[in-house]
């Protein structure tokens, strides 16, 4: 029986997400410096890269927000157990 290569981690289904509260609002931010095809930036309300929501938080601070205004949270966007198709 063939083996199908995934990228899932079945052993850890919940899927980790950062994102930004900016007051008490999920801040939509461009996390990662990411653009479309038009070279526009594309914002988010979360990443998988901690490292992201961080330098966002760090530029939000820089802008002048205030720390008690930023705060980086973790969070599951959704709850669920991921299932292979067998």
């Amino acid at each position: 029986m063939a083996t199908i290569p995934s990228a899932i981690d079945f052993k850890k289904p919940r899927q980790k997400e950062w994102g930004i509260l900016q007051g008490r609002t999920l801040a939509s931010l461009n996390y990662g410096g990411i653009v479309d095809s038009n070279g526009k930036s594309i914002n988010l309300t979360s990443t998988n890269c901690y490292q992201d929501a961080l330098e966002q938080a760090k530029i939000l601070i820089a802008q002048g927000t205030g720390t008690v205004n930023v705060q980086v949270v973790e969070f599951v966007p959704y709850d669920y157990m991921m299932q292979p198709n067998v």
